[in-house]
């Protein structure tokens, strides 16, 4: 066994998505993640692995962030993220208990083997390998088995899923990060774990639905989620923090509002007709400009005074969508009684991958216009 070099030069200048630093990518001294102890280790091949076994394992490497400002603890990378173009950083933002985090679990489940994203001839693999295997058992699994999912976690200040996704021959990667509210708030953490949003090349909000409509839902004896009791129409500070956050030039960004629970308004229209469509089929940005106008139409008959709407005017390219995650509420057992029937949960990202560029063609330009 010889110790991991490689002969290749430093590719190009890459930003990291957890610290935000740039540096010249050099992947001559390789790490492999260490199960049993928790720790980088580095990383040993026989002298003759080459080609596809060489190309498999590399998958399986990290290299460690020089952090060039010292300002984060230490992280690591994947090896291969120098083969590929930047990452598009996708953030979530929305107040809290809003379904961010089943929302993303619902799209990455979708993305690795969802039957819309391959109508849609999209293809997605984990970049982070060891990542992707935390993400599975803490997420992806409990989702699968019909188990609530735990809240955003506080404090972490990295990413939750790592993938790389191709349709055609354009292949990217593509990197979620959830925030927890909390994290905005904390002044000993003086906005490190949320410095991504500097470095966000997408936006996605998140709105409850429920939450938005349930003033409208009791004038008309509509049956809406009975979990919570906050009047609504409120302010959303979550949301206006991290518009705040974010660098000059933000209302170029790719946005998208995903109205969430949207299935607790099946009874109310328009909103039955979109929760009950399936989200396979050709992009259309005339739809999704549709969609965007009921979505809209229905906040504003509720008079929700909500920051959604005026997100949509604040984006130059932005649009609205119904989603359900689970498709039911939760069971006081922390289950969901019927499973989870996730609905148009790939609809908001065939939106930002047609706004920022991965979906590409005519009908990609229009989308959010």
């Amino acid at each position: 066994m010889v110790a991991v070099t490689s002969a290749k030069p430093p590719a190009r200048r890459v930003k990291c998505p957890v610290c935000l630093d740039e540096y010249a990518w050099d992947e001559r001294e390789v790490l492999e993640y260490s199960v049993k102890d928790g720790k980088y280790n580095p990383a040993r091949r026989p002298a003759g692995l080459r080609g596809a076994k060489l190309d498999d394992a590399r998958r399986r490497w990290y290299v460690k962030c020089p952090n060039p400002s010292q300002d984060s603890a230490n992280h690591y990378l994947p090896a291969t993220l120098g083969d590929f173009a930047d990452p598009l950083v996708v953030a979530l933002v929305g107040r809290p208990r809003s379904g961010k985090t089943h929302l993303v679990v619902a799209m990455i489940r979708e993305l690795l083997g969802g039957v819309s994203a391959g109508e849609h001839g999209l293809r997605a693999e984990a970049l982070d390998y060891y990542q992707h295997v935390t993400f599975k058992r803490n997420f992806l699994d409990p989702f699968e088995r019909g188990s609530r999912l735990p809240g955003t976690r506080g404090g972490s200040g990295t990413y939750l899923e790592w993938l790389v996704v191709q349709r055609g021959n354009v292949k990217r990667p593509l990197v979620f990060f959830d925030v927890a509210g909390e994290d905005f708030r904390d002044p000993a953490e003086n906005g490190r774990h949320t410095r991504f949003l500097v470095n966000a090349g997408a936006l996605l909000f998140v709105e409850d639905a429920p939450w938005i409509f349930r003033s409208l839902a009791e004038e008309q004896d509509l049956r809406v989620d009975e979990t919570l009791s906050l009047p609504a129409g409120a302010s959303n500070e979550w949301v206006q923090e991290a518009v705040s956050r974010l660098p000059a030039g933000r209302e170029s960004l790719p946005a998208v509002v995903a109205l969430t629970k949207s299935d607790r308004l099946r009874y109310m229209t328009p909103a039955d007709r979109w929760i009950r469509e399936r989200s396979g089929g050709l992009l259309s940005a005339d739809r999704m400009l549709t969609e965007s106008r009921d979505v809209y139409g229905l906040l504003h008959s509720a008079n929700a005074n909500s920051i959604a709407m005026r997100l949509y005017s604040e984006f130059q390219r932005c649009t609205m969508h119904f989603v359900s995650a689970t498709g039911g509420a939760v069971a006081e057992d922390d289950t969901f009684p019927a499973g989870i029937r996730p609905a148009r949960v790939l609809v908001p990202l065939l939106a930002l991958f047609a706004m920022a560029g991965l979906i590409t063609g005519p009908e990609a330009e229009r989308v959010g216009r």
